[in-house]
């Protein structure tokens, strides 16, 4: 991989480890702070909604800063994040340092992938794109199983400061490797209108959205559904995240060596359908842990490629205006851990843990069914 490559693949490495700390230890956060499991999960669902909330404003007002200086800015605000959350002492203290984390959070994501897109010729955006987004797939090999044996062993506070500390050796590597000079389309209330027509955008940030809202529905919640319904203890937990997180990386080195030859659109359609399935095995599965793990399989196959296939189709879209579709993308994808994080939690208050996947499945299926109607043709520029 390039070398400025691997600078914003090991960035996202590090946002996605902040990001999915907090499911990968949700039980432990909640006993330190003498709460409940669904009022802990709020944390997840206020890290995701300030994202949708600030993403296209910070993609507007940032439009015409340049690249390498925004990504150091934005990794320096992620460190000073997860450093405050690592000595607040009390649950709505680590609530406002979460919201502060999610700002550079999902500023940071959608940039690396147009600033990836401007390295490399266009015959190579897809691949590009994907590589950088092969981050956030091992943060959830290492990321998650991390949180959750380290919090066990040191307290989760441990957890966010060695967030914090590789936050800072990002800083420094982008510093370093990205070239200066770099700089986008500005982005203005024209450039929004245009994409806000387009009728294929809209429906690639919708499916976006209900796939988000699907998954999180049972991620927001994966330590507790293995602990109850699976009876894994913590290093059982530990084995089974890492499954999704193998399966992840695998799904999507797969969609960056398929989507500039097949396209986006086949790449997204075949990872929800291995999502969908994945969640229809863990429903069927119950307590059955060769038929769970068949089924998280299923799911990491997809739940990563799809982010990969989503971005690319957008930037194919209108590469000028790729900051304003990525951070469209971004707020879908972040309102829907946002609903996923909340429906969880209120599945779990109202029924069960094991009860999630009920919720998923139709989820999903719908999306599939979206991206093979509204994704099957290719989408214009917006005029």
């Amino acid at each position: 991989m390039d070398r400025r490559l691997s600078t914003l693949f090991f960035g996202n490495f590090v946002i996605g480890t902040g990001t999915l700390a907090v499911p990968g230890m949700l039980v432990r956060l909640a006993q330190a702070f003498e709460i409940d499991v669904p009022t802990a999960g709020r944390l997840v669902a206020a890290f995701a909604l300030t994202i949708c909330l600030t993403a296209p404003m910070l993609a507007a007002l940032t439009s015409r800063m340049e690249r390498r200086r925004l990504l150091v800015a934005t990794m320096a605000l992620f460190a000073l994040g997860h450093a405050g959350s690592a000595v607040a002492p009390t649950y709505e203290l680590l609530l406002v340092t979460r919201v502060v984390s999610a700002v550079s959070a999902g500023l940071f994501t959608a940039q690396a992938a147009g600033v990836a897109g401007l390295l490399v010729p266009p015959e190579r955006r897809g691949a590009a794109i994907a590589a950088v987004f092969l981050g956030w797939s091992i943060a959830a090999v290492l990321g998650l199983p991390m949180a959750n044996q380290v919090s066990a062993a040191l307290g989760f506070r441990a957890v966010f400061g060695i967030v914090a500390v590789a936050a800072l050796a990002s800083t420094a590597l982008l510093t370093t490797t990205l070239p200066a000079g770099l700089f986008v389309t500005p982005i203005d209330g024209a450039a929004w209108g245009r994409l806000l027509r387009s009728g294929p955008v809209l429906m690639t940030v919708l499916v976006t959205f209900l796939q988000a809202w699907a998954q999180f529905t049972l991620f927001s919640y994966m330590t507790p559904y293995f602990t109850s319904v699976l009876g894994s203890q913590t290093s059982g937990v530990s084995a089974l995240l890492a499954v999704v997180g193998l399966a992840g990386i695998a799904g999507n080195v797969t969609a960056a060596r398929l989507l500039d030859r097949i396209g986006p659109t086949s790449v997204v359609v075949a990872s929800i359908a291995c999502m969908a399935l994945g969640h229809s095995l863990l429903l069927l599965a119950g307590a059955s842990l060769p038929l769970a793990v068949a089924g998280l399989v299923g799911w990491g196959l997809g739940c990563f490629a799809i982010n990969s296939g989503q971005q690319v189709r957008l930037v194919s879209v209108a590469p000028a205006l790729a900051p304003v579709g990525i951070a469209l993308n971004t707020v879908g994808m972040y309102l829907g851990q946002a609903a996923g994080a909340e429906t969880g939690g209120r599945v779990i208050a109202w029924a069960s843990v094991g009860a999630l996947t009920s919720v998923s499945v139709p989820l999903l299926a719908l999306a599939l069914v979206l991206a093979v109607v509204g994704l099957k043709k290719p989408a214009p520029h917006p005029a």
